[in-house]
């Protein structure tokens, strides 16, 4: 077996065992499939074996399954639609739904193939709910409004986290009046202390593909990505959209790295607290771009005052079970961690100091 089969494999394996961990036991039940018709030299190695070189880090599986889910959203594969409860199916755990896949495969073989080039973007606006702690933290800290950016943007809708609703139960910020709320089942407690009162004075954002959250296509391929048995998320979504009809933004088609040393050229903004952050991009990166970015953020973090501080605020993979919220702050460059978090921004555990 040659080391990219072998790969390819692993990343099937891999992300069957995740969807059954974080809930979606449809895509759980599928990827197995996938995976018994790949190890027979079935439709699915005919495809994803040379998509990458690394499919695991890549997230190759999830193109393929993302492919599926934009054509039964779309009316072109009403096969999938049918298990699909994100398209008004119904799925009661029958592993035909690995057969229908494939059927859709092999009658839009086109399709999938273009859909394997596309990077995952999931933009899970979940993450919300600790971007917005992290934020009230740097607010509270700091006593200044917020000059945000953010890399690795998708279609801006984390940038537009200030126009959701947050109540831990003790504290509250954001929007009460937003279609978009979370409450108090999103911390464990200690919860965060959301009273800092963060105000985004400023909004930018990048990314290396970014997708327009005004179309129809640009829509239609936001919610592809996420799991179609997983209709809280896709309910967020289609809130998130929504709210972002209201709150237009620009976002910049640019390397991350290259993007913030341009933005952070004259160094941190006078009279606010400028914020780069970013959830769950690091690790699809590539390392020219990482350290281009720790680079940019060091020479602006050189100029940064107690009027004019720099934070670097992320959540990023820490194990398999949750990630880290994270932050450095300049003057002086302190990293801190403020918090765990699942992955899809739930059961945060607040672990800043109060």
């Amino acid at each position: 077996m040659t080391d990219i089969v072998h790969s390819v494999e692993h990343a099937l394996a891999a992300q069957a065992a995740s969807c059954a961990t974080v809930g979606s036991p449809l895509y759980a039940t599928l990827l197995d499939g996938l995976l018994a018709d790949h190890r027979r030299g079935g439709l699915t190695a005919e495809l994803l074996d040379g998509v990458s070189t690394r499919p695991v880090h890549d997230a190759v599986p999830l193109r393929y399954l993302a492919a599926g889910h934009l054509l039964a959203l779309t009316g072109r594969a009403p096969r999938l639609a049918a298990h699909y409860p994100s398209c008004g199916g119904t799925w009661d755990g029958e592993d035909t739904v690995v057969a229908d896949f494939l059927l859709t495969v092999r009658e839009r073989r086109d399709d999938f193939v273009s859909g394997l080039g596309r990077n995952v973007q999931t933009n899970e606006v979940g993450r919300a709910a600790v971007i917005t702690s992290g934020m009230s933290w740097i607010a509270a800290r700091h006593g200044l409004p917020i000059d945000q950016l953010e890399i690795g943007a998708s279609a801006g809708l984390i940038s537009r986290w200030d126009h959701y609703g947050y109540d831990t139960g003790v504290t509250h910020c954001g929007d009460p009046h937003s279609v978009l709320q979370f409450g108090p089942d999103w911390w464990m407690a200690p919860s965060a202390d959301l009273s800092g009162e963060p105000v985004v004075v400023r909004r930018r954002a990048s990314d290396i593909s970014p997708i327009d959250i005004t179309s129809e296509a640009g829509r239609a391929t936001m919610l592809s990505f996420v799991w179609p048995d997983q209709l809280e998320r896709i309910a967020r979504l289609r809130a998130a959209i929504t709210v972002a009809d209201s709150v237009p933004m620009a976002i910049d088609a640019a390397d991350a790295g290259d993007w913030v040393a341009d933005q952070l050229a004259d160094g941190p903004a006078p009279g606010a607290v400028t914020v780069v952050f970013h959830s769950i991009v690091w690790q699809y990166l590539p390392t020219a771009t990482r350290e281009h970015l720790r680079a940019a953020l060091a020479a602006a973090g050189a100029r940064a005052a107690a009027d004019r501080p720099l934070c670097w605020l992320r959540m990023e993979p820490a194990t398999r079970e949750h990630a880290d919220l994270r932050v450095t702050v300049w003057p002086g460059g302190s990293e801190h961690h403020l918090a765990e978090v699942g992955y899809h921004g739930a059961d945060i555990r607040w672990t800043a100091p109060g």
